[in-house]
């Protein structure tokens, strides 16, 4: 019997030796490996730091705020040594230099990217490796939106004997399959480290960050839409609201900072607070673009409205539809009286129905961009789509609205109308409706495509309890009594979802207000499935 000591130090060097595995023993030809607990005096957050070989994953970490997480909270984390990291931006930026992009690194790449990934090697609670021993493992849900690892806990063979070595966790990227040959799997060269607020694992050198999803997420050749969905035309688009994709993918801009630096700060479009409230995109220059991804919901001819801010009267765009030119697109800026002063101009431009990727090219720039909308020209606004309630019926009060007072408090847009209507003053742009009193009301003349089962999005916020609005639809109260949360402020709004059931054809849509006191800005309605 021979004994061999293990090394009691906490330095994890390349070698197996400083923290994975302690005796072994044979006798009478059986051998048999003993995993021991190894421990660590700190949190885990303290261990990672202390090794100097995680300070790639820890500055990740730090990116997406899951610092404090890992000093306080209870979870597991499989750990990647800075040479995963190293090779992951390595082979993406190699790639990024055949095609004339600039460099990428950990403090520079898309964060909603590198959060969907950080959060795949943090686990939920403290698990040990000795409850993944199952046939089958076990599903191991991600620190943040549930996302489904997977761990299995396996025995190496030694001195010639089947699983009689140390114990490795194949640790797996399940990609939301049950099936196994679709997943990407690591294994670990070091187990079931404890620290005072959970395990640490640590994954091999030859592991890649980001299993193999690093590159397509952080230099994609596609652009992707900015939101959950592509922007429904008839809409209204923020200009900062541009495809997810990165520079030379969702835009082109020649600066290589956001000189804004008030929304989206990794990208380089530059981005800055607009005068009137709300965003816009500034320091333009020519040649520059951005692309948005959309989806038009009816062929035909649209009013493209294009809100700007420029001291100068040469400023020319036109747009682009999967990369072909949209005729009629170009426009000329006259002055609106300074960079900070802004207005509308518009032109009629025929889009084709369906999904596409809606290009705005700087052919001469010097103005600064807030938003775009778009509008049927001589038709119903379509549902499904987006319903800005700024657009009710033309008539006047008492015909496409009722109001009681008879000017326009926010003085934008419609101003000859009663209605109040301000600009929004957050991300997004566009318009919306304040200073609101129960038993006003507006009209719509829309298009249900589809008889079914809708879900009706409403954007509004109010600092107050209990405001109250109802819709209906050729005069029947489809949605009930609606109550609009408090949300502390009239410019920060969220979406109140009502299910209702449709019948397909022409129709008129009133918006009621039962209880003033609320902002709304726009209705959303997408089919139930």
């Amino acid at each position: 019997m021979r004994n061999i000591k293990m090394l009691t130090g906490l330095f994890i060097t390349c070698s197996l030796t400083g923290l994975l595995y302690t005796g072994c023993k044979k006798d009478k030809g059986f051998y048999a490996y003993e995993n021991q607990l190894k421990t660590f005096d700190g949190n885990i957050y303290e261990f990672l730091e202390s090794q100097h070989q995680y300070d790639s994953f820890l500055l990740a970490v730090n990116r997406v705020a899951l610092d404090d997480s890992l000093r306080t909270g209870a979870y597991t984390v499989f750990a990647p040594a800075d040479v995963s990291f190293n090779q992951a931006i390595e082979s993406m930026n190699t790639l990024r230099n055949m095609q004339d992009r600039p460099q990428m690194h950990i403090g520079t790449v898309p964060l909603e990217q590198l959060d969907s990934l950080v959060c795949r090697y943090i686990v939920r609670g403290v698990v040990r490796a000795d409850s993944m021993l199952f046939q089958d493992g076990l599903t191991l849900p991600a620190v943040r939106y549930a996302y489904p690892m997977h761990g299995k806990l396996t025995y190496t063979d030694a001195e010639g004997h089947v699983k009689g070595g140390p114990g490795v966790i194949r640790f797996s990227d399940t990609k939301g399959v049950i099936y196994t040959n679709r997943w990407s799997t690591a294994t670990t060269m070091a187990i079931d480290i404890s620290t005072t607020n959970g395990i640490v694992n640590i994954l091999e050198k030859d592991h890649m960050f980001g299993f193999d999803e690093f590159i397509r997420r952080m230099n994609p050749t596609n652009s992707s839409p900015w939101g959950e969905y592509p922007f429904f035309i008839p809409g209204v688009i923020g200009f900062e609201q541009f495809d997810r994709g990165g520079a030379r993918v969702a835009y082109h801009d020649f600066s290589l900072d956001n000189k804004g630096g008030q929304f989206r700060p990794a990208e380089y479009v530059d981005i800055t607070n607009s005068e009137e409230g709300g965003m816009k995109v500034g320091w333009t220059e020519t040649d520059e673009w951005m692309k948005y991804t959309v989806q038009v919901t009816e062929t035909g001819a649209y009013t493209f409205i294009l809100r700007y801010g420029s001291p100068n009267n040469d400023g020319r765009i036109h747009l682009e539809l999967d990369d072909k030119l949209v005729i009629g697109s170009h426009i000329m800026m006259t002055s609106s009286g300074g960079y900070n002063q802004f207005k509308d101009i518009s032109t009629t431009v025929n889009l084709t129905e369906g999904r596409h990727v809606l290009k705005i090219y700087y052919d001469f720039a010097n103005f600064d961009l807030r938003f775009m909308k778009f509008l049927p020209v001589g038709r119903p606004l379509p549902i499904p789509g987006l319903i800005t309630l700024e657009d009710f019926m033309p008539g006047g009060e008492g015909v496409g609205y009722h109001d009681n007072n008879s000017g326009n408090n926010g003085n934008h847009y419609r101003r000859d109308e009663g209605v109040d209507i301000d600009v929004t003053k957050n991300d997004g742009g566009g318009y919306h409706i304040g200073w609101t009193e129960g038993g006003e009301w507006m009209k719509y003349s829309v298009d249900v495509k589809t008889t079914g089962f809708y879900n009706i999005y409403t954007l509004a916020g109010t600092p107050n309890n209990n405001r109250r609005f109802r819709i209906e639809f050729n005069g029947e109260n489809v949605t009930g009594t609606v109550v609009v949360p408090n949300t502390g402020d009239y410019n920060r709004r969220v979406n109140i979802v009502n299910t209702v059931h449709l019948e397909k054809g022409p129709q008129e849509m009133l918006f009621y207000i039962e209880d003033g006191g609320f902002d709304v800005k726009h209705i959303t309605i997408r089919p139930l499935n």
